[in-house]
């Protein structure tokens, strides 16, 4: 990996977490909302925000993954 890409690879690190900290803080918003147990729409909003969070950390994890072609 070039220095371009770890300093591109870095800038969308940054811009990942940034989309991730946004999920959370819009579904902890809707899930405060309502003071009674939450509805089937609110625990999928939950699910998703954790789904968000897994696939960027898995694409990050796999962006560092070395190429074997390049040897």
């Amino acid at each position: 990996m070039t220095r371009h890409d770890q300093e591109n690879l870095a800038v969308f690190e940054e811009k990942a977490q940034e989309l991730v900290s946004m999920t959370f803080a819009l579904c902890e918003k809707r899930l405060a909302e309502d003071t009674q147990a939450p509805l089937p729409p609110q625990e999928a909003l939950a699910a998703a925000a954790l789904s968000v969070q897994a696939s960027v950390n898995t694409f990050l994890a796999v962006t560092t993954i070395p190429d074997e072609r390049q040897g």
